[in-house]
């Protein structure tokens, strides 16, 4: 026993690793459960960490199972014996006085179709699995493709938790399988059933799952359900691909061992590599097919998929099934069929036809809490599909899969009910015992009838899976096969699921009718009575506890009990009844074909017992039966005796066919009445289980491919306090729902334990998308070895939503008191806010303020971050860098500088704070930009109108490519708005020109140079250059000849060169000179200079604007 924060970490070292099986591990203190158990990296340690306080002083430690105490049977050679069970010769008699049913051909008969089989292997770790650490797994299976044209319903089978290496040799990592191991490949182990389908028209893949088989009791919060069901979602993806004729390839990555530390190797490889690899590959390599990826073009109906998962792979597919829900397009999925399943999460499943498949004799999963997803999710949603469950008597759990089976497969085989036990009614040596190639049979017979009724429509199967008594087919007559079924709402007139009370549903005489629920033993409070408290877990599946969801309420029911009329007479009847109203909108039943009832007798009923039912409508009409004569199992016990794990309870159901109810009007039943009878045990006290009374019409129902709701919990961070104290966990919606939403929020022991520390029902109106639930903490004052202790959370058992991709998440409580050497203590996480808002903040950042939006290599900037909880430890990064760790001040600001390297890389670098308990984080992008200079020049300096003028910026710095822009005007911030952008050049070898062919105006020019910043470098302006623009001299009129008229009046001569008064720049005669130099010319006189100063005064206050009078230049 160790002192962790918020609890205390119970160990127990083992002799040898734990087998390889479906259940999961459990410690059990002072005779008392703790929770689900750790396992260790080699399997030699069990640890739970749990809040109890009461294991600081316990004296006893022992390793048990979440179905029971028992020991599995590869654990022990010795069996516990079962006294012999006195024959139920009233059940006999019952059960030969019923009519047998016609047996239906057998759904696994060969259809018209030939099969193609073929392996692919894209390697050992090929994807990563999902919620698992970080590990990465196979993709590997075999295809069983049927000869039938075009595309083709599809469905993917998924084997449970076995053996994944069997061989000698040391494996630390536990996948791959070492060198001198086999893998053992349980994905073969369902043949029979995919041929047979193939046969039929499907085409059939079953997965590997082994990686996740080795690693999920040491990684997985809810021990692989989320990771097997992305697995058949990842498959569905492949076979997408190759069905659009898309590139398909994945990457093996070999990662670093011991032996070769420095060896990861990533190899890629297409779907044509992965079927070749399987072909030759030196472990157990695949007979060639000649598929190639281009074969598969076309071939597959994802809109059509059926799934199959066996024991943690039954979990796993109804979680792909609720992980296909959340995505925005879902695949098609339209049947799912769990066999012998875990249901360590209690999920529920929508919109899918659905059909659990459950063995009597399970010696591994041994508690049937598969029973679960049917009970769960029959009235969770507002669907329209069918569900049931299929008991199957004296079939164990390996069966099913020939790779499991001595004698078929060469390693990790064996009967998971010990063969050592001779006594019980699941021994081999007792009639009612399945043997394997019998169990086989049944399986490939159901499995495959349920595919072709729920996918193909092929309704002669419906009787197998309706809840009919005894359904057989003509290739199992020998099997004792039990339904319970629950039709689609839209063939269903619910009375009364009989789980609350109610005003319609009284008792009259000696009898008491009570709404119960749970077996006995939860931590919590309960709101209704236990159901059961002389059974064991194993022996009421429909109310063995949750693994991880301990103390949430399981399958409330209605115990009617009865008590006889004489005091001296045991054998004198009860005048006890149970009355139960049908509600005017029910009445009319003629569109029913049948009347329903789940029921079994109750605990205190040692053998048997029996009760009337009577229907009664308005007129005063009647029709009653005994309900040993619809189906004796429903008041009877089941096989097993005083075997713990046997001599289970499980409501069978009672098929009244409408039709038979003579007397009676079809179209105004007011009344079911249950009055108390007389069974095998032959006594007037009796009592029984009720659920679900209605009037249905079996049908398959509609599967329906849409995206749900989804409901997750958000992990936090708390620090341990030094007492009792509370922390809030957010459980929130993906989006909000236009109904209510509930679920069972459960904090457990830790990580991995299952004590309950707190449970609560969560409803979310409709609009509402988060809640806070407030769960109770342990603190003390103690220094630990450990820096935090992780505490499970968990969502189940909703209603209107699913269990999204985190419903399973840690609360996680910081060690505050000190740790010990060698552990390192962990920053402060501060006192938590509000967890929707923090939850928020974590998955949507939030802004970082910065104080500049870009800063030059070695300078700083400083980084802002605000709605931090006090006191919590701020994270700051620049990229993935972290740059700084900050405590958030008493108003939750946390502040810090960023120094950026004078090397740094130049561009938009990302910075962030994190905050260490809160999860929120505040995002900022800021520009690393070179510093430039830019300095301009003019040429010529002093320039005359009409003269080019060249403008040259000279830029510096570590990047000057970029741009330009050549600027006239006062350069100040106030009069920046009004300067002339004269034009824009690039900047070549770090200089741009700007060449201004017809100059500047006459006057004063203050020009500056402006270098755009970029991406990578910051902008910089050049002082400014102040040029004044001469008016270019205006050459007066030459002095005219003698003789020429005109000559020596003003205004009297012309030049010879015409003069343009538009631009800029010195006005120019016919060879480009000045007038008054051309040879042959006179000066002007002053008066012709006066005139031409005149003409251009007038010009320019005329509003032509800057110009002089230019000499035309002359084409040559």
């Amino acid at each position: 026993m160790t002192t962790t924060p918020g609890g205390y970490l119970v160990s127990l070292d083992l002799d040898e690793p734990l087998p390889m099986v479906d259940d999961a591990p459990t410690l059990v203190v002072d005779g008392e459960p703790i929770g689900f158990a750790t396992e260790s990296a080699d399997g030699k340690t069990l640890q739970v960490l749990t809040a109890d306080r009461s294991v600081a002083s316990a004296s006893d430690v022992t390793k048990a199972w979440s179905s029971g105490d028992e020991d599995k049977a590869t654990e022990t050679t010795t069996a516990p014996v079962t006294p012999p069970v006195p024959e139920n010769r009233t059940l006999e008699r019952q059960m030969r006085s019923l009519a047998t049913a016609a047996a239906v051909e057998d759904p696994s008969t060969p259809g018209a179709y030939t099969v193609t089989e073929a392996e692919y292997d894209f390697g050992d770790q090929a994807v990563p699995l999902a919620a698992i650490g970080g590990i990465r797994g196979e993709l590997t299976g075999k295809m069983y493709l049927t000869s039938a044209a075009g595309h083709r319903p599809t469905v993917v089978l998924l084997h449970g938790r076995h053996t994944s290496c069997s061989g000698t040799g040391a494996n630390p990592l536990r996948w791959p399988c070492g060198p001198t191991q086999m893998n053992v490949r349980s994905y073969l182990g369902y043949e029979g059933t995919a041929r047979a389908l193939a046969t039929r028209g499907y085409n059939v893949v079953s997965i590997a799952a082994n990686a996740v088989n080795s690693n999920d009791n040491q990684l997985a919060l809810d021990y692989g359900a989320e990771a097997r069901g992305q697995l058949v979602l990842d498959t569905l993806e492949m076979l997408g691909k190759a069905d659009a004729g898309a590139a398909v390839s994945y990457d093996d990555v070999t990662t670093a061992t011991d032996a070769a530390p420095s060896t990861t190797t990533t190899t890629t490889r297409t779907l044509d590599d992965a079927l070749v690899r399987a072909t030759t590959r030196a472990d157990q390599p695949a007979a060639a097919a000649g598929v190639t990826a281009a074969s598969l073009k076309g071939r597959f109906d994802l809109t059509h998929v059926g799934i199959m998962g066996h024991s943690r792979g039954g979990e796993g597919v109804v979680s792909a099934a609720t992980l296909n829900q959340a995505l925005p397009k879902p695949y098609g999925i339209e049947a799912v069929l769990p066999l012998a399943p875990v249901d360590f999460g209690r999920m529920t499943l929508p919109d899918v036809p659905t059909s659990v498949f459950l063995p009597y004799c399970d010696g591994d999963v041994s508690n049937q809490q598969g029973q679960h997803f049917f009970d769960d999710s029959r009235h969770a949603f507002d669907d329209d599909v069918l569900r049931s469950a299929v008991w199957v008597m004296g079939a164990n759990h390996n069966f099913f899969n020939t790779v499991w089976t001595p004698g078929l497969y060469p390693a990790a085989t064996g009967d998971d009910w010990r063969t050592s036990d001779t006594t019980s009614t699941c021994s081999t040596t007792d009639p009612t015992r399945l043997t394997a190639a019998q169990q086989y049979q049944v399986g490939v017979s159901y499995m495959t009838g349920f595919f072709r009724l729920t996918m193909g429509g092929e309704t002669q199967f419906q009787s197998m899976f309706d809840g009919s008594v005894k359904p057989s087919t003509t290739a199992t007559p020998y099997a004792d096969v039990r339904t319970m079924a629950a039709q689609p709402s839209s063939t269903t007139k619910l009375i009364t699921d009989f789980t609350t009370s109610s005003s319609l549903v009284r008792t009259v005489g000696g009898a008491t009718a009570a709404v119960c629920t749970n077996l006995t033993g939860r931590t919590l409070p309960q709101s209704n009575p236990f159901c059961a408290t002389t059974k064991a877990s194993a022996q009421v599946p429909h109310w063995t506890p949750g693994s991880f969801a301990p103390n949430v309420p399981t399958f409330p029911t209605t115990r009617f009990l009865w008590t006889g009329a004489s005091t001296t007479d045991p054998a004198v009847p009860s005048t006890g009844e149970l009355r139960v109203s049908v509600p005017a909108s029910a009445r009319n039943v003629t569109g029913s074909a049948q009347m329903t009832l789940k029921t079994a007798p109750d605990e205190a009923v040692p053998t048997g017992t029996d009760f009337r039912i009577t229907v009664l409508d308005g007129s005063g009409g009647s029709w009653s039966t005994a309900a040993s004569a619809i189906n004796p199992l429903a008041v009877n016990r089941m096989p097993g005796g005083t075997n713990t794990t046997l001599n289970k309870i499980v409501l069978q159901q009672l098929t009244i066919p409408t039709a038979s109810m003579t007397g009676v009007d079809l179209t105004d039943v007011r009344e079911v009445r249950f009055t108390a009878g007389v069974g095998a045990d032959g006594t007037g006290t009796g009592g029984v289980y009720l659920s679900d009374l209605a009037f249905d019409t079996p049908s398959v129902g509609t599967a329906v491919a849409a995206t749900r709701t989804t409901i997750d919990v958000a992990p936090t961070t708390v620090e341990e306090g030094d007492g009792p104290g509370t922390a809030d966990v957010a459980v929130y919606l993906s989006r909000a729902s236009d109904r209510p939403v509930t679920g069972y929020v459960s904090v457990l022991g830790s990580a991995t334990g299952s004590v309950g520390v707190g449970m609560e029902r969560v409803t979310f109106a409709p609009g509402e998308t988060c809640k806070a639930v407030t769960v109770p903490t342990a603190g003390n004052t103690a220094v630990s070895a450990t820096p935090s202790s992780a505490f499970k959370v968990s969502v189940t058992n909703t209603r209107n939503a699913v269990m999204g991709a985190t419903a399973f998440t840690n609360l996680t409580v910081r060690e505050d008191d000190g740790v010990t050497a060698p552990a390192t203590e962990l920053p402060p996480v501060g006192a938590q806010g509000d967890v929707c808002a923090e939850r928020a903040a974590a998955v949507t950042p939030v802004t970082l303020g910065t104080s500049a939006d870009s800063v030059a290599p070695g300078g700083s900037v400083e980084l802002t971050g605000t709605g931090f909880r006090a006191g919590e430890t701020v994270t700051f990064r620049s990229g993935t860098t972290v740059t700084d760790t900050v405590v958030a001040d008493a108003t939750g600001t946390a502040t810090s500088t960023l120094r950026v390297a004078e090397d740094a890389d130049l561009g938009a670098l990302a910075v962030s704070a994190e905050g260490a308990g809160s999860g929120r984080e505040a995002r900022a992008t800021i520009a690393v930009l070179a510093p430039t200079e830019t300095v301009l020049s003019v040429t010529p300096a002093e320039p005359d109108e009409g003269d080019e003028v060249v403008l040259t910026a000279t830029v510096t710095g570590r990047d000057t490519d970029g741009t330009v822009t050549f600027r006239d005007g006062d350069p100040s911030a106030r009069a920046r708005a009004a300067a002339v952008t004269l034009g824009t050049a690039e900047v070549t070898d770090g200089v741009a020109t700007l060449t201004l062919t017809d100059g500047l105006s006459v006057g004063d020019h203050t020009l500056v140079a402006v270098f755009g910043a970029t991406e990578t470098a910051a902008a910089s302006t050049s002082d400014p250059v102040v040029v004044t623009v001469a008016a270019a001299p205006v050459a007066p009129s030459p002095t005219p000849s003698p003789g020429t008229p005109g000559a020596g009046t003003p205004g009297g001569g012309t030049g010879s060169g015409p003069i343009d008064t538009v631009g800029g720049g010195a006005a120019s005669g016919p060879a480009g000179g000045s007038i008054a130099d051309r040879p042959g010319s006179l000066a002007w006189t002053g008066a012709e200079i006066g005139s031409a100063a005149l003409a251009a005064l007038l010009l320019l206050t005329a509003g032509v604007g800057v110009t002089v009078a230019r000499r035309r230049r002359r084409t040559e």
